[in-house]
């Protein structure tokens, strides 16, 4: 998943792999103004809802957003009170898997 703002916009990219060979590619708009870590986590939670949509128990999730990962691993502090809401909607999401990695992957 990837989140990305810039002054042309905000975007979400989301690619589902399952077992068989699925892959389900979503990408949205976000039609409402957010910094880039913001759309990171935004990318996260749609990925999540996905997942549940499709009745996945068990998810890995690949970021290439550090921060979001430490957030949400405990290691890094939230700072900022709108990113601190995302990280509690991301938190309860979780609850809906039996198992759930998330990882930091390089941007390249």
């Amino acid at each position: 998943m990837d989140g990305s703002s810039n002054k042309k916009g905000n975007a979400v990219g989301i690619v589902l792999e399952g077992p068989r060979d699925i892959r389900v590619e979503q990408s949205l708009v976000c039609k409402f103004k957010t910094s880039n870590n913001q759309t990171e986590y935004e990318a996260l939670i749609v990925g999540l809802h996905l997942a549940e949509d499709m009745r996945e128990r068990k998810v890995t999730c690949k970021t290439d957003s550090q921060l979001m990962v430490g957030q949400i691993k405990g290691e890094l502090q939230d700072k900022e009170p709108l990113l601190l809401k995302y990280h509690q909607v991301v938190k309860r999401k979780m609850k809906n898997f039996d198992e759930i990695t998330l990882e930091h992957v390089s941007h390249e």
